[in-house]
């Protein structure tokens, strides 16, 4: 079983892949990657972006994927980019299993009643892994 948790920050997708294998351990594969979007004003490369986490989506055949919701009402430096909902629509056009928007809230919440087993391999990519950790429940 895998699952995708994909956290995004300002023009990058941070994807990390986990895998629960049949004696129940659970680790972060290689497949985790970051994808980016140079200009998102070029069609060309908005088709890019999209065409790219497709194919890492099907070559993956994971059972849940989830994006760390962002809250769109945010101000000043804790507001998203508007880039990155662009990025989140285009993930969630995917149309093989449905992407669930998650908040970070969740979570937190749910490692505050159930151990982190692990850690995320990069630092950067800890909100991304604790999402696909709580969606392999």
């Amino acid at each position: 079983m895998k699952t995708i948790g994909i956290q995004i920050k300002s023009t990058e997708a941070i994807m990390v892949v986990l895998e629960k294998d049949a004696a129940g351990n659970i680790m972060q594969t290689n497949e985790s990657v970051k994808f980016g979007i140079d200009d998102p004003t070029k069609p060309n490369q908005v088709r890019q972006f999209r065409d790219q986490i497709n194919t890492a989506f099907d070559s993956i055949g994971a059972t849940r994927i989830g994006i760390v919701a962002r809250n769109a009402n945010g101000k000043g430096d804790r507001s998203p980019s508007p880039i990155s909902f662009k990025l989140e629509g285009i993930i969630q056009l995917y149309d093989k299993i449905d992407v669930e928007l998650v908040w970070k809230q969740t979570t937190i919440a749910y490692f505050k009643k159930n151990a982190r087993p692990g850690i995320a391999k990069n630092k950067y990519q800890e909100d991304a892994y604790d999402l696909a950790y709580y969606l392999m429940d």
